[in-house]
């Protein structure tokens, strides 16, 4: 049995390892940190599948934010996303190239930090649906009401060149919306 739980663990690490790290690095700015609480998530997802319990992406999502939480607890510093939005964090090649990952890092500076959660784990964890709803804490329909409501206010606020066409929304600046 101990062989399938390896084989389980090292497939979902090679599957959703990067998408688990950057999550972190995003909140904790720190390689070694995040590397650290990235291999906690994953000897974490060993003890989960051995109890006979379901692993995804959306479950080392939200182990990972239990564990920063854990790291930076509420009574201590607040991590400050905003402050390092616009540095090489964006550039994974997740968003756009060139120097438009600054500007989209100054959009998402200036939206509402819920606004910003969703985009970041839509675009650039690639989250969507129920796994998206589970590591938000809300059904697949709401996740999805969320996200939308969260690319109007990108849009609302952002320069026309960077809102990309999107079937049946209009944006702000006369343009399909994302």
């Amino acid at each position: 049995m101990s062989v399938q739980y390896e084989q389980d663990v090292n497939t979902l690490y090679q599957r959703h390892a990067a998408t688990v790290q950057r999550f972190i690095y995003r909140r904790v700015f720190n390689l070694e940190d995040a590397n650290e609480l990235t291999h906690d998530v994953f000897r974490a997802a060993w003890t989960t599948l051995q109890a006979g319990r379901q692993v995804d992406i959306a479950w080392l999502i939200v182990t990972a934010k239990k564990l920063i939480q854990n790291l930076h607890p509420v009574s201590g510093r607040p991590l400050q996303l905003a402050d390092h939005l616009k540095s090489s964090i964006l550039s994974d090649g997740r968003a756009s190239s060139g120097g438009m990952c600054s500007e989209v890092g100054e959009v998402l500076d200036k939206l509402r930090e819920r606004d910003r959660e969703v985009l970041m784990l839509a675009y650039w964890d690639g989250l969507h649906g129920e796994d998206l709803g589970r590591v938000l804490g809300c059904t697949a329909v709401s996740a999805t009401s969320r996200l939308m409501k969260a690319r109007q206010a990108f849009a609302q606020i952002a320069p026309a060149h960077l809102v990309q066409p999107f079937p049946g929304s209009e944006s702000t600046h006369g343009t399909k919306e994302v």
